[in-house]
């Protein structure tokens, strides 16, 4: 009777690749046989979520399989393979979880770098998912004495409450954690960087965009209480950007003035940078920092594909004096500094980007390029869009697969300097549109449009892109 182990090692390393860990581990227990040609699928691709297990693994990488020898019948199917080659626990992928609440206190430095080290080691070519829950004031300072090798993808939910800045983090001016992550020395292969310092796990995270402005909004107290601030002249250089390929900064208050001019204003060009999203981290006023967030757009539209860039909505705005006056601050400023308004920088530099979302205190029709359109092509009837848009999460990747770029345009405060109305602007926007660019518009308490090339604008109600519930994906912006 023929068995999985007649197939071709190819063949039947595909087969694997369909099972569960528990189902590659009973194959293994079969017989000799099977026990060897399922090492290697078994430990191809490994989640581990305690820092024991993790101890466990490291242990069994360092001990040679306890079995004989192949089959006679076995040799002859897989003649090519030799008995240590079939024993090799060679990982491709290790994802590493842990949880200050189970691990803070039996986890140093130190032993997380000696055991990734060890891994490291042994399989040259791994690629480590580090993932930390929970604040690990202690802890996390510690690992800038030690190296990570093979750390390719670092996800970080920092917690909220235990990050405040001049607090548990900060023993000194700076927080540890930017150093740590973007120096380059002790995470020497990262590529690819996820922090959240609101949630503790994947659980908190925000459902809906509106949910995610009420996040930052706890910390507005204290992270705007310098109306005058300017960056540093001191620039910390960050050489871990030149590897980076994806950045996402989620609800993070240690996104200071001077930790973005290091980031986005130095002289370290990320030239793999390809995706970058900064959402709602409250220590950058939408207004006050324009200089800054301006120098940020500029440089990120020439060199990523992917930029999502919400900045935090000013709470009581309509209600509040002190934060009425912003937009007369912020009119004066863009007509001193028309270079540093957003609207010119996005109508200049954005024409290229595939995927663009921005959540802005105001925005205008200055946004829009103009269309090179003839007067017959503006005269000629239009219908709505055949393009489906539904279901709307999915939109975004379903234009760009059909070649179409995608823009989302967030106004939280109206339109710059009260030139002209919300409804002259969707107007605007639809005579002005490029050909294969797609525009979503959405500003609170009017109706949502979303506006295809040449085709009549499909307006939904008001806020109904505010409330719509996120999907999996989207909650981790």
């Amino acid at each position: 009777m023929l068995s999985v182990l007649d197939l071709p090692r190819e063949l039947y390393l595909i087969v694997c690749t369909h099972l569960q860990p528990t189902d590659l581990a009973r194959l293994a227990g079969v017989s000799r046989d099977h026990y060897l040609a399922a090492q290697e699928p078994l430990y191809t691709s490994i989640t581990l979520t305690s820092y024991g297990r993790f101890v466990k693994l490291v242990d069994t990488l360092r001990r040679v399989p306890v079995v004989s020898t192949i089959s006679p019948q076995q040799r002859l199917r897989w003649f090519k393979l030799t008995d240590a080659q079939l024993r090799e626990r060679d990982i491709k992928h290790l994802h590493i979880i842990l949880d200050n609440r189970e691990d803070g206190y039996r986890i140093t430095g130190a032993t997380l770098s000696n055991c990734i080290g060890a891994v490291a080691r042994k399989c040259y070519s791994v690629k480590i998912h580090l993932t930390l829950y929970g604040a690990w004031p202690k802890w996390i300072p510690q690992l800038e004495r030690f190296g990570l090798p093979n750390v390719t993808k670092l996800t970080l939910f920092l917690g909220g409450a235990e990050l405040e800045p001049g607090r548990t983090w900060r023993g000194s001016d700076e927080s540890p954690l930017w150093n740590l992550v973007f120096s380059g020395s002790s995470f020497s292969d990262l590529k690819d960087v996820y922090i959240n310092t609101r949630a503790y796990h994947p659980g908190d995270l925000p459902s809906s965009l509106r949910e995610s402005i009420h996040g930052a909004h706890p910390v507005r107290d204290y992270v705007w209480t310098k109306p005058h601030e300017s960056t540093s002249d001191n620039v910390v250089p960050f050489y871990g950007l030149r590897k980076m390929e994806q950045i996402v900064l989620a609800h993070t208050p240690h996104l200071t003035l001077d930790i973005m001019q290091s980031l986005f204003g130095s002289d370290i060009i990320p030239q793999n940078l390809t995706k970058l999203e900064i959402v709602n981290c409250a220590s950058l006023h939408p207004v006050k920092h324009l200089p800054a967030i301006a120098t940020l757009l500029q440089r990120a539209l020439q060199l990523v594909k992917h930029l999502k860039l919400h900045l935090c909505k000013l709470s009581h705005f309509d209600n509040d004096d002190d934060h009425s006056d912003l937009a007369t601050q912020y009119a004066a400023h863009i007509d001193q500094h028309p270079a540093e308004h957003h609207c010119n920088i996005v109508r200049e530099l954005g024409t290229r980007i595939q995927y663009l979302d921005l959540a802005l205190p105001f925005a205008c029709a200055k946004i829009f390029p103009p269309a090179q359109k003839s007067w017959q092509a503006l005269a000629a009837p239009r219908d709505y869009p055949t393009f489906p848009r539904e279901p709307v999460e999915t939109l975004p990747a379903r234009l760009m697969a059909q070649g179409y770029k995608y823009r989302r345009l967030i106004s939280w405060h109206g339109v710059c300097r009260g030139t002209h109305k919300w409804h002259d602007m969707r107007e605007t926007s639809s005579n002005m549109q490029q050909e294969g660019v797609s525009w979503v518009l959405v500003s609170p308490n009017q109706a949502d449009t979303w506006q295809m090339p040449g085709c009549l604008a499909v307006e939904q109600l008001a806020n109904e892109e505010l409330l719509r519930v996120f999907t999996e994906e989207e909650r981790w912006a």
